[in-house]
């Protein structure tokens, strides 16, 4: 009996498979859920709505977090179902470090539970409360196209972490250059590399820190080079994700036709079964 039960949660929280009418109750019900989530954790940054209606976000709160916390452990408890995680104690340890939407699940509720557990002051438990943007993230179950970028993201990881060091080694050479070339004419702005690494940030990213830009003929001319080239390299990213979702989508629309194929195979040998060889032609 156990083991039935466990393999039908395991279709049920499965989202490929979109047939089961209770996988998709269950989908949608946590859909408006997470949506709920987001809207309240939006009308608590204002202050008078928050003093109001602290008693309904306290029960949102808590009813959200043990729906989450039950789908988390059933989750983690039925995983054992797919052959990648099939171990018991091994397979859900995998599942709970490597899985990013597990992950994802954990990081969910835990901020509700790190408070009771250690003994946190008000700024750093207020400071775990962002965290529970990541139900946010958690729509990437029910949605085809963040389970389509989440894919790509894992696929590309090692291209992205080149061109994030190329940022990173782009970004401290400009805030070198920039140092040395404005750092006497403006002492108070550019005291230090780091005062010069915030000019970079504000050059890659437009970010714009008051007061922060070259005077110098040599820190006006490096500025705008550097600028581009900061440009340039913010792009990166961005290519080298592009080029992903072009090649996932190539595959999908090749295994999209190559089960198209097959079924029209199949339909075209189940008819000549029917016919029967001495009415065919």
């Amino acid at each position: 009996m156990l083991p039935v039960l466990k393999r039908r949660l395991y279709e049920i929280l499965n989202i490929e498979n979109t047939q089961d009418t209770a996988t998709r109750v269950l989908n949608v019900f946590l859909i408006i859920l997470l949506v709920v989530n987001l809207i309240a954790f939006m009308l608590q940054t204002f202050k008078e709505v928050s003093i109001t209606y602290e008693w309904l976000f306290s029960y949102l709160e808590a009813f959200s977090v043990v729906v989450f916390t039950i789908e988390y452990l059933l989750r983690l408890w039925v995983c054992t179902e797919d052959p990648i995680y099939g171990e018991p104690i091994k397979g859900r340890i995998r599942y709970m470090t490597t899985n990013i939407l597990a992950v994802t699940d954990l990081m969910a509720i835990l901020p509700y539970y790190l408070p009771i557990v250690l003994p946190f002051d008000f700024l750093v438990i207020r400071t775990l409360r962002l965290f529970r943007l990541a139900r946010l993230a958690k729509l990437a179950r029910y949605s085809d196209s963040l389970d389509l970028i989440e894919r790509v993201i894992v696929k590309q990881r090692e291209f992205l972490l080149i061109t994030l060091v190329i940022q990173f080694v782009l970004l401290l050479v400009s805030a070198a250059i920039m140092f040395y070339l404005e750092h006497e004419a403006q002492p108070a702005q550019f005291a230090n590399i780091f005062s010069a690494l915030l000019w970079g940030v504000s050059a890659m990213t437009s970010a714009g820190f008051a007061g922060l830009y070259p005077i110098t003929p040599a820190g006006k001319v490096a500025g705008v080079i550097l600028s581009f080239l900061e440009i340039v390299a913010m792009a990166l990213p961005i290519g080298v994700i592009t080029a992903g979702i072009e090649q996932e989508m190539s595959i999908t629309r090749e295994e999209a036709e190559r089960r198209k194929r097959a079924m029209v195979r199949k339909t075209y040998l189940q008819s000549l079964r029917k016919t029967g060889p001495g009415k065919r032609g």
